[in-house]
């Protein structure tokens, strides 16, 4: 298996496959990617009239780096990220904000979110990582915490009843 930063090149011979592991993963997500209109939405009321499925997030997912874990030119997970992002939720200062991970449902179970995550602190030494996700995200959730995240804030019933944003920060090793 191999985790790298795709460049702009092979970002684009791996559309085709990241756009249907997107609309494969769609409904995990709380809301679905197919209801927001961006990666970086903070507004998780459902948009009425969408009618493109997830062609609005791969849009903007398309504007960010990404890594990716392949495997004989199969993808298996992907990490879409912004570069010295800030957002007056998380920080002021700038940071790498991570607004996707995604595993594909066959490859999960292998580490490879983890994996994902520590080739990203490996490029990035010294920046602080952030992420956000949806409080019912157990298994997200579990790996945040055993990569050394801490929980920075919650916005109780961001993304429906009983269903909080939660953001994460790992600061600068």
């Amino acid at each position: 298996m191999e985790i790298y930063i795709l460049t702009k090149e092979e970002q684009e011979r791996y559309d085709g496959k990241i756009l249907r592991m997107l609309q494969a993963g769609d409904g995990e997500f709380v809301p679905p990617l197919s209801t927001r209109n961006s990666t970086t939405q903070t507004d998780f009321v459902i948009v009425q009239g969408l009618t493109r499925g997830v062609l609005n997030y791969f849009r903007g997912l398309k504007e960010q780096k990404l890594l990716a874990a392949t495997e004989n030119g199969h993808l298996l997970g992907l990490v879409s990220f912004r570069e010295n992002f800030t957002n007056e939720k998380i920080s002021k200062l700038p940071n790498i904000y991570i607004s996707t991970v995604l595993v594909s449902p066959e490859a999960r179970g292998r580490g490879i979110t983890g994996k994902m995550y520590e080739t990203l602190f490996a490029e990035y030494k010294g920046a602080s990582v952030f992420t956000r996700t949806w409080s019912t995200n157990a298994a997200h959730i579990r790996i945040l915490e055993k990569l050394q995240f801490e929980t920075l804030c919650v916005l109780k019933n961001d993304r429906g009843q009983g269903v909080d944003t939660v953001y994460f920060q790992r600061i600068a090793k």
